[in-house]
C-alpha cells in the first residue's frame, strides 16, 4: 500500500495539478578530499556508487622533468603573464619546483604543474607523467570512501599513482557491484637505438579492464575475449537472475583491426621507442564487441558471449568496428549501440544506432533518416521498455541536439519523448519498472553553455516535469538546484546531482582568498536523494544561473563512447 501511496503521489505531480506530490531533499555525503561529487547508481536496498573528480592533492613527481627543456620554460613564462594580467603575482619560481618541492606545497605551482601535464599528455606525449584526479566512491550513511579499482602505491611518492581511471557503473540488490579500470601507468627507461642517454617513458599494461566486486569484497578480473597488448573490457551494468546468478554486459576486443597490424608491423620495432609505448599510441586498435558475461551465485564464471555486430564488415576493410551493451534488465534484454547500415541503401553509417540483443539477434530500434543521425539505448526495464536518445552529430558533437525516445519491445512501438523546449537537448539516464524515467535538460534556449537541469517523465505523458519544481522554493536555507536526475528506484526514489554554493578551494584543497583576503566561492556538484512526499509544489521566482560542472566536461561516461563508438560511462556516469 505504501508503495501504491507513493506512485500515485508522483503521477499527480506528473499531471501538473494543484495537489501535486513534491520531494524531501538529502544531501548525501561528500567526499572530504575532492571538490565535486557525484552519484553513479544505487540499488532498491539503498547501497549507492559514485564518484569524485578534482581530487586535491595530487602528487606531482619532478624527478625525470627536464628544467632546461623549452617548452617547459615557456610554459611557466605564460603562466607568469596570465597572473600579470590579472594583477596577481606568481609566487614560485621553476628553481622553486625542482629544489623545494614547490609543486606539493605551493597551490599556484601544483596548478602549474598539474596544467603543464594535462597540456603535454592532450598533445599525445607519453613521457610524461599521467595524472587524473578522479576517483570512485562507495556511500554510506555517513560518509564517501574511496573504492580503489586497479591503482597501485607509486614507488616515487607517497600514495597511489594517481594515474588510473575507474568507473564503477552498476550495483545489484545484493550489493555486487561492476565498473571497470585502466591499469597504472609505470615509469620506465629506454635508449633508442644510436643514442647514449635514457629516456623516460610512461607505460601501462591495458587501457581498460572491467571489474565485478562481490559484496564481501572480492574483486574478479572480467577478461576480455582477445587479450593482446592487453586488449579491452568494460562492465556497464549488472542484473541478478531468479536463480542467484548475475548478467554483466559492457563491451570486450575480440581481435586487432588490420590497420592496427599494419601499424604495429610497420612502426613497433622497438628502436626508437619501447614496443608496449608504440601500440600504446594506436588510438583504436582493438575490434570491440557488446558482451555478456554471467556468473553462478559463487561467482564462478558459467559463459561469455560475444553479442555482436549490426552489420558484416567488407572482407577488406581496415577500420576498427564496434558494438555496446549499455544496459540489460533482470531478464536479460540487453541494450546498446552499434555501428549499422543505412537501411535504404546499405551505405556504412559513421555512428552508432540503438539496438537491443535478443535471442542471438541485433535488432535496430529506430530507422536512420540522416548520415549524420545517431542513437543509442541506455536503459530497459523489466517490462521491455527500452529508454535512450537519438539526434545529429554536428561536427562530431551531439551537446545541444539530443531527443529522448522510449520502445516497446513487445509493440515496437517508437516514441519521442518531450523535452523542456523545441530545441532543448535531452539526456535520458534510468527508467524503472513503474515507467518513470529520469535524465537531464537543457533549459536555456541560447548561450555557449547553456544551463541543464534534472527532469521526472512518466511514460506517456505529454511534458517533462523539472524536478527543482517539485522542491522548496531555492533560498539560504534550501541551496540545492538539481542538475541530474541519474537513478529511479521502484517505489519512486531519485538519486541525483545537485549544484550548491561553497567556499572555493584551490588544488590542494586551500580555501582560496581575494586580493582583499575575503573568501571566493564556487558552485559544486554534490549527491543527493530525493524521496516523494505528500505536499503541494511551492511557486518560485527563476534562479540565478549555476554552472554545473562534470568530470571529463561531459554529461556522462557514454559521452566518452559518443566519438564513432572507439573507447567508452553507464547511462549515468567517464
Amino acid at each position: 500500500m505504501k508503495f501504491k501511496l507513493l506512485a500515485a503521489s508522483v503521477a499527480v505531480a506528473l499531471s501538473q495539478q494543484a495537489n501535486a506530490a513534491t520531494y524531501q531533499l538529502t544531501e548525501l555525503p561528500r567526499h572530504d578530499n575532492s571538490k565535486y561529487s557525484y552519484v553513479s547508481d544505487a540499488n532498491e536496498a539503498g547501497e549507492v556508487i559514485g564518484y569524485a573528480s578534482n581530487l586535491f592533492g595530487v602528487k606531482i613527481d619532478v624527478s625525470y622533468i627536464d628544467f632546461d627543456d623549452s617548452t617547459f620554460k615557456n610554459f611557466y613564462d605564460n603562466t607568469k603573464k596570465q597572473y600579470e594580467l590579472i594583477d596577481e603575482e606568481i609566487t614560485f619560481t621553476l628553481d622553486d619546483i625542482q629544489n623545494s618541492n614547490a609543486a606539493n606545497t605551493n597551490a599556484q605551482a601544483h596548478a602549474f604543474m598539474l596544467s603543464y601535464l594535462s597540456s603535454e599528455n592532450r598533445n599525445g606525449f607519453i613521457q610524461h607523467q599521467h595524472v587524473i584526479s578522479g576517483i570512485v566512491l562507495t556511500y554510506d550513511n555517513s560518509s564517501a570512501e574511496e573504492f580503489v579499482v586497479f591503482d597501485e602505491s607509486s614507488p616515487d611518492y607517497e600514495g597511489l599513482t594517481r594515474s588510473v581511471s575507474s568507473y564503477l557503473t552498476s550495483i545489484a540488490e545484493d550489493g555486487t557491484i561492476v565498473g571497470w579500470g585502466s591499469a597504472p601507468y609505470k615509469k620506465i627507461t629506454f635508449t633508442p637505438d644510436g643514442e647514449t642517454e635514457k629516456e623516460t617513458y610512461f607505460v601501462r599494461d591495458w587501457r581498460n579492464k572491467g571489474i565485478l566486486v562481490t559484496p564481501a569484497g572480492e574483486k574478479i578480473k572480467l577478461e576480455p575475449a582477445f587479450t593482446e597488448y592487453g586488449g579491452l573490457s568494460i562492465a556497464t551494468d549488472i542484473k541478478q537472475t531468479a536463480d542467484g546468478g548475475y548478467i554483466v554486459v559492457g563491451q570486450s576486443s575480440t581481435s586487432l583491426s588490420q590497420r592496427a597490424k599494419e601499424n604495429i608491423e610497420d612502426n613497433c620495432d622497438g628502436k626508437d621507442e619501447p614496443v608496449e609505448v608504440c601500440v600504446q599510441s594506436i588510438s583504436t586498435p582493438f575490434h570491440t564487441r557488446a558482451y555478456q558475461w554471467k556468473f553462478d551465485n559463487d561467482f564462478n564464471l558459467t559463459s561469455t558471449t560475444d553479442l555482436g555486430l549490426g552489420f558484416t564488415p567488407d572482407e577488406d576493410s581496415e577500420i576498427a568496428y564496434s558494438s555496446l551493451a549499455v544496459a540489460t534488465n533482470a531478464n536479460g534484454l540487453t541494450v546498446g549501440e552499434s555501428r549499422a547500415r543505412r537501411q535504404s541503401n546499405n551505405d556504412l553509417l559513421p555512428y552508432g544506432q540503438a539496438v537491443y540483443y535478443k535471442d542471438g539477434e541485433i535488432k535496430r530500434i529506430k530507422e536512420v533518416e540522416s548520415f549524420i543521425e545517431y542513437s543509442q539505448a541506455v536503459d530497459v526495464n523489466d517490462n521491455g521498455i527500452i529508454v535512450g536518445v537519438f539526434g545529429r552529430s554536428s561536427n562530431g558533437s551531439r551537446e545541444y541536439d539530443s531527443t529522448g525516445f522510449y520502445f516497446d519491445t513487445i509493440t515496437s512501438e517508437f516514441k519521442e519523448m518531450p523535452a523542456y523546449f523545441e530545441s532543448s537537448a535531452t539526456a535520458v539516464n534510468d527508467i524503472n519498472n513503474n515507467g518513470f524515467v529520469v535524465g537531464q535538460g537543457v533549459i536555456e534556449k541560447s548561450g555557449s553553455n547553456r544551463r541543464r537541469e534534472a527532469f521526472l517523465y512518466e511514460i506517456g505523458a505529454e511534458k517533462l516535469v523539472n524536478i527543482n519544481s517539485l522542491l522548496p522554493c531555492k533560498s539560504d536555507s534550501f541551496p540545492y538546484t538539481i542538475a541530474e536526475a541519474v537513478k529511479i528506484t521502484d517505489d519512486n526514489k531519485i538519486y541525483a546531482v545537485a549544484t550548491k554554493t561553497v567556499e572555493r578551494r584551490n588544488t590542494l584543497g586551500g580555501i582560496e582568498k581575494d586580493s582583499k583576503g575575503e573568501i571566493e566561492y564556487e558552485s559544486v556538484s554534490l549527491p543527493v536523494l530525493l524521496t516523494p512526499i505528500s505536499g503541494e509544489p511551492e511557486s518560485c521566482t527563476p534562479p540565478e544561473a549555476e554552472t554545473y560542472e562534470r568530470q571529463s566536461a561531459s554529461w556522462s561516461w557514454l559521452s566518452l563512447l559518443a566519438l564513432p563508438l572507439v573507447a567508452l560511462r553507464r547511462r549515468r556516469k567517464i
